[in-house]
């Protein structure tokens, strides 16, 4: 006798025996089972639903998101997200693509001259410089104006030709800045950057400074890019804005093809031998940098010097004594003192230096690290005190210090002078 077969649902042929043995299982477990699937699929076709319904809303904000930020700065994240029913970190990577100038408008058209490059360097050549070329696609020219209450930092404008540097100091705070693209780049639409320079110099009413070193160093490239060349005409031809160069660079080798003017500030970042040996391995030698400066002090040109951040390495006083004497030589216009700060997560990109050893979290405005404050007006009374005494003409000022320490050292606050002001 031939024993029957069925076929299940799949097309598989079963006996009387087999279907006998299935048909022992509780009806419903499948109905059960089947139930369960449906709704994980169907959370997950919701969760694709809602996650491109976010991003389609959040997209068609964006714009609005920044500009509601750039007049309200004294919100915080977590208001402006709850304002506009988005999450915080949309709109944090937002700001940060802003910053570094990834962030790109939606097919918005290019000008044609905005596809001319100026720094037309090929691969080969960013790779031995240590930078790779790119296109900006936010404004080349912002206002930083977002120092917190408490601290004093007078507001200048900056000028993103680049991003990063190739010095690698173990305490620079562009780790952060530009952590989500940390390679050095150079902008290559010339055409559009220069463009909004001579907006700028004609649009903008007051006497300004136009800061070319806060986001990159201003001089490294420079005999690659061309950068001065290009620039310092413009300033050269008017009488009103003021150009700040800031560099750790000894490279002046195409300022030296140039007449000084009154119009372009040269700037160097220096500190005591010991600490730069030590925490800016990468970089020019500190004597280096001096000599630079004396020569186109020499030569004419308006010079500026930054002694930052001073760090309290044993045999501080004896280092820094020495650092001054040599900066007599140069006898820059004006001279600007900031000590070791940093945000906490700065630590994370430099795991290895004892340089974060040397700050406390002193619950300043901003949210920094910094050395003791008992131990940095020592710093400040003992240096100033030897700037004052080699150069009684040169004026002092203080980065981005608190109202507290401006007020012991009997500094102006928001009047004072600095790196940064136009006088």
């Amino acid at each position: 006798m031939v024993k029957k077969r069925n076929k299940d649902r799949t097309g598989q042929t079963l006996t009387d025996s087999e279907r006998a043995k299935l048909n022992k299982i509780p009806s419903d477990a499948g109905l059960e089972l089947d139930s369960e699937r449906a709704k994980e699929e169907l959370k997950e076709s919701q969760t694709g639903v809602l996650k491109k319904e976010y991003q389609k809303i959040a997209g068609s904000l964006r714009e609005e998101v920044l500009n509601f930020i750039s007049e309200n700065p004294e919100l915080t994240l977590a208001e402006v997200a709850e304002k506009f029913g988005l999450r915080e970190h949309t709109i944090r990577a937002w700001k940060a693509h802003k910053t570094m100038g990834t962030y790109t408008k939606h097919k918005q058209p290019q000008e044609q001259t905005d596809s001319e490059p100026l720094f037309s360097v090929n691969k080969k050549k960013q790779r031995k410089f240590g930078f790779v070329l790119r296109r900006r696609h936010t404004s080349f020219i912002h206002y930083f104006d977002k120092t917190p209450p408490g601290i004093i930092c007078p507001h200048f404008y900056i000028l993103a030709f680049a991003n990063g540097c190739p010095f690698n100091c173990d305490y620079c705070y562009l780790y952060l800045t530009l952590r989500h693209w940390p390679k050095p780049t150079v902008f290559s639409n010339t055409a559009r950057m220069f463009q909004e320079i001579r907006d700028w110099l004609y649009s903008t009413k007051n006497p300004s400074v136009l800061n070319a070193g806060e986001l990159s160093d201003s001089l490294v490239w420079d005999s690659q890019i061309n950068l001065t060349a290009n620039l310092i005409p413009l300033f050269s031809i008017q009488n009103k804005h003021k150009l700040l160069l800031l560099t750790k660079s000894a490279n002046i080798s195409e300022l030296l093809k140039i007449p000084a003017t009154p119009q372009v500030i040269v700037s160097w970042s220096v500190n005591a031998e010991r600490v730069s040996e030590k925490y800016e391995k990468q970089a020019p030698p500190v004597r280096a940098r001096l000599m630079s400066a004396k020569r186109l002090k020499d030569l004419g040109w308006k010079i500026r010097l930054r002694l930052d951040p001073i760090i309290p390495i044993q045999g501080w006083r004896d280092s820094y004594a020495s650092l001054v004497e040599e900066i007599a030589n140069v006898q820059p216009e004006t001279i600007t003192i900031g000590s070791l700060r940093f945000f906490p997560t700065l630590q994370n990109h430099a795991p290895e230096s004892d340089v974060f050893s040397f700050a406390i979290d002193e619950m300043d405005p901003d949210g920094r690290m910094r050395i003791p404050f008992e131990q940095r007006l020592e710093m400040y009374q003992h240096i100033i005190s030897l700037l004052k005494s080699a150069m009684p003409l040169a004026r002092i000022g203080l980065c981005k210090e608190t109202e507290k320490m401006h007020k012991a050292l009997g500094f102006p606050g928001e009047g004072q002078t600095c790196n940064c002001t136009y006088e």
